[in-house]
C-alpha cells in the first residue's frame, strides 16, 4: 500500500475490515456400536485478523478482479510509521547540513 494515497483511498478502493477464517473444522463425536465414545467432538477454531482490503481492476481490460487483502497488526503499522519518522529525521539532518554547507560556500 502506498500510505500516501490512504487517506484518497480510504472507503472509496481501500479499506480495513476484521476478516475471520476457520482454521479448524468441528468435529462430531463418533461413537462405537458399544456406544464407546471413538472420537470426541472438537469445537470449530477461528482466527479473527485485520486485513486492508484493496479493490483491484485488469489494466488491460478494466475488469474488477477479487479484492487484494493484506493482513496487518497494530504493531507493524506503528513499526512502518516509525521507520518513515526516522527516515524523514535523518533527510531533516542531512538537508540541514547542505544548507550549512552552501551558506558557507557563499561566503567565499
Amino acid at each position: 500500500m502506498n500510505w500516501s494515497e490512504y487517506k484518497a483511498k480510504k472507503g472509496k478502493t481501500a479499506d480495513f475490515a476484521n476478516k475471520e477464517v476457520v482454521t479448524k473444522k468441528a468435529v462430531k463425536e463418533v461413537k462405537d456400536s458399544d456406544g464407546v465414545v471413538v472420537r470426541k467432538a472438537e469445537a470449530e477454531q477461528k482466527r479473527t485478523f485485520v486485513v486492508m482490503s484493496q479493490k483491484a481492476w485488469n489494466p488491460a481490460t478494466g475488469e474488477q478482479l477479487d479484492n487484494q487483502e493484506y493482513e496487518y497488526s497494530l504493531s507493524q503499522l506503528e513499526n512502518e510509521k516509525k521507520r518513515y519518522d526516522n527516515e524523514m529525521q535523518k533527510a531533516k539532518e542531512y538537508s540541514d547540513g547542505l544548507a550549512e554547507a552552501i551558506a558557507d560556500f557563499k561566503k567565499l
